[in-house]
């Protein structure tokens, strides 16, 4: 999901790149490969660039699996602090951090959170109580970042920096240059990412205990519509402070224990002469009260032990990443999946507090006995990262089922994007009844399945408006009665899309349930995307409420208001949830397969123009015209062609992705990572299936790299590829436990035993 100033849509679409219709076929090997493969990253590095629409957005920092706290640096550059290339905070191009905050988004296309700002400094004055004074530039040669824990050195002072995260608390290290006599360490509750605002800030300083307690209202780009959520939190330091000043209201730094209002912050001084070992600072973090934000600091950091720490959490990191596992191929096929798999825990957030209160989507306070998430990025995740959980991690599934469902339940909608305490409303369509019905066809049955079905039911069926509206079936009854969302709605061919989806989703729910009538009910309607396609273009586009066109069918390659985040290109592939009725709507095989390649090639031509060489260089930057990996609406259209009776290019395009849209560097996911969602589609190709969503189904490819286990319900399983690479890409066999496989899917359940999955690779294609 992305959200761009109308100056930066305008700087990024200046660079759209010329129709390559007629560009040739090409044969995978290394002078295919246009761009240039980087020296492998630290995995927590890879997808924390790029430019533009190819930032990945990826967090960079210490934080636990799924962890509320994800501490780690906001940067700023040449390019400033611009909030299409600091969605997380940070950007791997920049030299300059503003300080250390404790929330933050993973891969979004939208600001949230980085709040809660910490900054050591070796001299403090009044110059230094915001971020245009406490900056500090750093040497790139000193950060390190593992799975828990972040460590830089500020070239400002020479100070060394070490931040270990547990899920609701952050524990920082600074170690001060020698010769240094006092250190400083400002806390800026003022600090905020771009786009973000702070408000209603109180906070009460304790010298006798080390601590401080306080509140803010933090108002981000997602939660603005909700109006900002309230964040609780509780420090304490180790070491005696020699002094403390506060500030507020634009009020000069003096001493005192109580401030509130707007631009509040503090500074803790400490004495560096007669204790001069590290200064350290822990924080816990609640979204209930700061009681709670107390009691997580008590649970989780009992004592000052910041290596103990950092071994709790890296070993919880080490138990969530156990359950893939690659090996074989080269250093950056290692490297792209290592990051990817990490990347599937750092959202959705776990929000509930140690004790399990967390705020619902009414106010409320609640009580879970199952990890709380929000942070949920659902138009994104419920093609990819909800899937791989309900393969290889059901209890995460579990806990995102129950959420969804206590939110429904709270709000009386299912939410489209929940972030914090509540709904953000960006995207389109009910995202929701796919991640559910995906987990329970799936297996992942122990949420009030029934119960959810009913909201979902009244919403997407009932001809009588819900108490609280439908959530993200709110365009349902036109859609209902005429096939299509009409064109007066923006974006109406990708609602169209989405409802269909949905549609094919809750119908294997309501089947599943013994909701016969309404499965029949909901699948008549999966294929009406049908009446959007035009013949004569090759088309879907958006019609009016009578059945005449909406808008004139312009160059299909350019972004229209019929779409979301797509143009026709990438739309044409979206029902593919209905693959057989877009196969022969589009003329048969054949021709399907035909113009699924002219896509492909077209694409590829469009990634060959890139300039992956100029740093800031707009075609990095470009919305891609054709096959656009970093965008979800195309992004499983590789799998289309083994629909279509076409496995071998299938894998042929696979090995391109993974070669040329992906990579190794900063800039190695080919957009936002969405919570994930990118990663996870990696992590399924390289497992050589990828599943169709909202259903028990994945499509096969080919493998990645010659060997993959995977920890699943029933056991291990093995996935083995010998010889896989790119010179033997194709692949002329699969057998499961010894039984050949001949269809183009494989059932979830088949999988979830465990055994053996084997590919035969050839160099050349099996027609």
């Amino acid at each position: 999901m992305r959200t761009w100033s109308p100056a930066a849509i305008a700087l990024i679409a200046a660079c759209s790149g010329a129709n390559t219709a007629n560009t040739p076929d090409f044969t995978l090997d290394d002078s295919s490969i246009t761009r240039p493969q980087p020296t492998p990253l630290s995995p927590l590095f890879i997808g924390s660039g790029g430019f533009g629409y190819g930032y990945g957005s990826a967090f960079v920092g210490a934080a636990a699996p799924q962890g509320m706290i994800k501490a780690g640096p906001d940067t700023s550059g040449a390019w400033g602090t611009i909030n299409f290339l600091h969605f997380s905070g940070y950007w791997y191009e920049d030299d300059t951090i503003q300080g250390f905050s404790h929330l933050h988004l993973h891969g979004t296309g939208a600001q949230d959170y980085g709040v809660l700002g910490v900054m050591p400094v070796d001299v403090f004055d009044a110059s230094r109580t915001t971020a245009a004074g406490y900056a500090s530039k750093f040497d790139k040669a000193t950060e390190k970042a593992v799975p828990g824990r972040y460590d830089v050195t500020l070239s400002r002072g020479n100070i060394q920096v070490s931040i270990a995260a547990l899920a609701h608390t952050a524990h920082h290290r600074y170690t001060f240059d020698k010769a240094v006599t006092s250190g400083h360490v400002v806390i800026d509750l003022a600090h905020k990412l771009e786009s973000g605002e702070i408000k209603d800030v109180t906070v009460d300083l304790d010298p006798a205990t080390r601590s401080a307690i306080g509140s803010f209202r933090s108002v981000g780009q997602m939660s603005r519509g909700f109006g900002g959520s309230m964040i609780y939190f509780a420090m304490r330091t180790k070491q005696d402070w020699s002094g403390s000043v506060m500030w507020s209201n634009g009020q000069a730094p003096a001493p005192g224990t109580h401030a509130a209002g707007t631009a509040v912050g503090f500074d803790l001084d400490f004495d560096l002469v007669k204790d001069p070992s590290p200064v350290e600072l822990q924080v816990g973090v609640s979204l209930v009260s700061t009681d709670q934000a107390k009691a997580n600091l008590a649970a989780e950091m009992p004592a000052f032990a910041f290596d103990d720490e950092s071994t709790t959490s890296s070993n919880a990191w080490k138990q969530a990443l156990s359950t893939i596992s690659f090996t074989g191929g080269d250093a950056s096929a290692q490297a792209m999946l290592s990051a990817a798999i990490y990347h599937l825990y750092l959202m959705p957030s776990v929000l509930s507090d140690a004790d399990g209160s967390y705020v619902g989507l009414d106010g409320k306070v609640g009580k879970a006995d199952f990890r709380y998430v929000s942070d949920m990025s659902l138009w994104d995740t419920y093609r990819t990262l909800h899937p791989l959980y309900d393969l290889v991690a059901p209890d995460r599934a579990k806990d995102s089922a129950r959420s969804l469902v206590a939110m429904a339940k709270a709000g009386g909608y299912f939410p489209k994007w929940p972030i914090a305490t509540g709904e953000a409303g960006t995207m389109i369509g009910s995202s929701a009844e796919v991640v559910l019905a995906d987990a329970y066809v799936k297996g992942v049955r122990d949420f009030d399945a029934e119960g959810a079905y009913q909201i979902m039911r009244a919403a997407a069926l009932g001809t009588t408006e819900p108490a609280k509206g439908r959530g993200g079936r709110n365009q349902v009854v036109q859609y209902a009665q005429d096939g299509y969302v009409p064109g007066a709605v923006g974006g109406s061919v990708s609602w169209t899309i989405e409802y269909g989806q949905d549609d094919f989703a809750l119908a294997n729910l309501a089947d599943a349930l013994g909701h016969s009538d309404d499965a029949s009910t909901l699948r008549a309607r999966v294929h009406g995307w049908q009446k959007l396609y035009d013949p004569k273009s090759g088309f879907l586009w958006a019609k009016a409420d009578g059945g005449s066109w909406s808008t004139q069918h312009g160059e299909p390659s350019l972004a229209s208001g019929d779409f979301v985040e797509a143009n026709a290109w990438h739309s044409l592939w979206g029902p593919w949830y209905d693959a057989d009725t877009l196969i022969k709507t589009l003329g048969g095989k054949d021709a399907f397969v035909a113009k699924l390649e002219s896509f492909f090639v077209q694409g590829k031509a469009d990634y060959d123009a890139v300039d992956w060489v100029t740093p800031g260089s707009l075609s990095r930057a470009a919305m891609r015209k054709y096959y656009w990996g970093g965008n979800e609406p195309d992004m499983h259209s590789p799998y289309l062609f083994a629909l279509a009776g076409r496995p071998d290019l299938t894998q042929k395009w696979l090995r391109w992705i993974e070669r040329e849209v992906y990579s190794a560097g900063a800039d190695g996911l080919p957009g936002n990572d969405d919570g994930g969602t990118m990663s996870a589609w990696l992590v399924f190709s390289a497992l050589g299936f990828y599943p169709i969503a909202g259903s028990d189904l994945y499509v096969l490819g080919a493998p990645m790299v010659p060997h993959a286990e995977v920890l699943v319900s029933g056991g291990k399983l093995t996935v083995d590829a010998a010889g896989v690479s790119d010179d033997q890409p194709y692949v002329q066999s699969i057998t499961l436990n010894g039984a050949p496989i001949t269809q183009p899917t494989i059932h979830h359940a088949d999988l979830a035993k465990g055994g053996a999955l084997v590919f035969i690779m050839s160099k050349s294609p099996k027609l």
